[in-house]
């Protein structure tokens, strides 16, 4: 009996059968139908930062290159796609420039030149085509191998690394082509420039991983793709207004009232999302000052969520002792009209004004007092 012929579109990847296992309806979209996804900023920053350890790594003789070189080279092979605005992106290319710079003054004084980079691998599984990339192989000193997988995005959950597939798909593919048994298989989080080591994975694993190849190439092939709705993935999902589940919810307008008792009805309901919204909305300032609180305390600018990123600004708001006598002030030299409240930037704006006399703005700003803040802004990933 001949080998089997599977009918793919490309040779499987880690990320690949993540995505059927996840839906394999998103996979037929990207990978058979090739209709590409929006850009995402997250996978362009992980690239630039990425591409710059490359090259860092890259040397074929010491000395590695310099700092400044590194960062010259992440600069000019810098990836905008994806980013909201330009202050996004310039906000994530100095945090880039931030995490490259501590990751250098760390490891530079042990550089040693791995024994591969980005390391290209193509194998077959039971004759399924399998490729993936390494981002660093090193040889230890008893010949065995070191491989090490850099992350950008959010910390790693606990005891990652001693059972994601990933990793294993690496061991699988570093000893079935390179020859040599490996002893260490790593994530490195980089932005906490920590990393999470686990060793060679058991044979029980590796196996259960060439199934999962098999029987994810055979799914392929016999064209199983029936999407698995989740309201948490499909949500986020690029390719939602294609999918067969989705519908649009298109509500059509009210009919005329009835009765009083539907009148009644609308009421209730109407108050009772207002109460609902009142005590979500509560919730939502109690979590924020939390999480502002926990970032004070632990320096933080960025931190992840599994949909979200929040981002600390500072800010500053303006506190009155006396709030009615600088009211009155106000009104006294006709003032009023030009704040109505004394919010931060109309005071500000107020007490800057030079057209305003110099003693009228001292004894303003002597009943004002300017409070600095942390501000919170939340973004979806």
């Amino acid at each position: 009996m001949g080998a089997r012929t599977w009918n793919l579109p490309r040779p499987l990847s880690h990320s690949s059968i993540s995505l059927y296992a996840e839906c394999p309806q998103k996979y037929k979209f990207r990978y058979i139908d090739r209709i590409p996804e929006k850009p995402k900023h997250y996978f362009s920053f992980g690239s630039s930062v990425h591409s710059a350890l490359e090259y860092f790594y890259g040397a074929k003789s010491l000395p590695p290159p310099s700092l400044d070189e590194v960062l010259a080279y992440y600069k000019e092979h810098w990836i905008s796609a994806g980013y909201k605005n330009q202050a996004q992106e310039e906000q994530y290319r100095e945090d880039g420039e931030e995490i490259l710079t501590l990751f250098y003054r760390k490891h530079a004084p042990e550089y040693h030149i791995p024994l591969f980079v980005e390391y290209q691998f193509n194998m077959e599984i039971n004759g399924v085509p399998v490729t993936g990339k390494v981002d660093r192989v090193d040889q230890m000193p008893d010949g065995r191998f070191s491989v090490i997988d850099y992350k950008t995005g959010k910390a790693l959950a606990k005891g990652r690394a001693g059972t994601d597939e990933q990793l294993t798909m690496y061991q699988l593919a570093c000893e079935k082509l390179l020859g040599a048994e490996v002893c260490r298989l790593s994530f490195y989080h980089l932005p906490s420039l920590t990393e999470q080591v686990a060793e060679r994975r058991s044979s029980a694993l590796v196996h259960a991983l060439e199934k999962k190849i098999v029987s994810t190439a055979e799914a392929i092939s016999s064209q199983e793709f029936s999407p698995t709705p989740e309201e948490k993935k499909c949500f986020w999902c690029d390719y939602k207004p294609l999918c067969p589940v989705y519908k649009p919810q298109n509500t059509p307008p009210p009919a005329a009232f009835a009765t009083e008792e539907d009148v009644s009805a609308l009421i209730d309901r109407y108050g009772d999302l207002r109460a609902q919204s009142k005590a979500l909305e509560e919730e939502a300032n109690f979590l924020k000052d939390e999480i502002i609180a926990l970032f004070e305390k632990k320096g933080y600018v960025r931190a992840f969520g599994q949909k979200y990123e929040a981002i600390r600004t500072a800010g500053e708001r303006w506190k009155f002792p006396d709030k009615k006598k600088f009211l009155e002030l106000l009104r006294e030299h006709g003032l009023y009209d030009r704040v109505l409240a004394p919010s931060a930037p109309k005071v500000r704006d107020l007490l800057e004004d030079q057209d305003i006399e110099s003693a009228l703005r001292e004894k303003l700003s002597a009943l004002a007092e300017k409070v600095e803040t942390s501000e919170l802004r939340v973004e979806p990933l």
